[in-house]
């Protein structure tokens, strides 16, 4: 079953919608919910997705050395080095 709700556009908004629907054949219902599809799935290709910026120089370096905590364990610091490594590369290939 289909949900319902009244929206409310400023009318240049209502204006550019109605243009928009009318030029794909599309009702202005269609077209907007066209739209918010494509949007929940860009939303969801993207969500959990990580950015990662790094000093170009840092880039330029093949290797990395992390300055270890004081009470940072032998693991948790061989967990820490791969997921630093592997931001990097990601980094790296852009």
């Amino acid at each position: 079953m289909r949900g319902a709700f009244t929206m409310r556009f400023q009318p240049d908004v209502a204006e550019f919608v109605q243009n928009r629907a009318r030029a794909e054949n599309r009702s202005v219902t269609n077209y907007v919910e066209t739209l918010l599809l494509r949007e929940k799935e860009r939303v969801a290709e993207t969500e959990g997705r990580l950015t990662v910026q790094a000093d170009p120089e840092l880039l330029r370096e093949e290797g990395h050395r992390l300055v270890r905590e004081d009470d940072e364990t032998d693991e948790e610091y061989a967990a820490r080095s791969v997921l630093f490594g592997a931001l990097l590369t990601r980094a790296r290939e852009g």
